[in-house]
C-alpha cells in the first residue's frame, strides 16, 4: 500500500512540473525574430537602440550566470555594431528554473546608448 501512494505522489509530481506555467513577461518593442532558444526585438529611440528578449533552455542543473552570460550574447549578436555588453550589466526582468522538467527562462532588456 505505501509503495502505491508514493508511486501515485511521485507521478503527481513529474506530471505538476510539466503543466507549471511558463514564466513570459516579454513586452517587445518591435517586429520579433525568433530562433531556437530565443526570441527577440529591436527599436531605434532617442534613448538609444533597445533590444528586449526572452530565452528558454533546458539544463539538467540551474545555473543563473550561465543563463545571464548568454543573454548578453543574444542582445551582443542583435546589436553587432554597439560595444558589446557583459552579463552583469543586462536588465534581467524575470528569471526561473523549473526543477522538475529543467527548463530555465529569462527575460531580458538591454539600451545600448547612441
Amino acid at each position: 500500500m505505501k509503495l502505491k501512494s508514493l508511486l501515485s505522489t511521485c507521478l503527481l509530481v513529474f506530471l505538476s512540473g510539466c503543466a507549471a506555467p511558463t514564466l513570459k513577461l516579454v513586452n517587445h518593442v518591435g517586429p520579433v525574430t525568433y530562433d531556437a532558444t530565443s526570441e527577440y526585438s529591436s527599436k531605434h529611440t532617442e534613448q538609444g537602440f533597445i533590444v528586449v528578449a526572452f530565452r528558454s533552455v533546458h539544463r539538467f542543473l540551474p545555473d543563473t550566470q550561465a543563463d545571464y552570460q548568454e543573454c548578453s550574447d543574444v542582445l551582443n549578436s542583435v546589436a553587432k555594431e554597439y560595444t558589446p555588453v557583459s552579463w552583469s550589466t543586462v536588465n534581467i526582468t524575470a528569471h526561473e528554473y523549473n526543477g522538475v522538467t529543467g527548463i530555465a527562462n529569462t527575460t531580458f532588456t538591454y539600451t545600448y546608448k547612441t
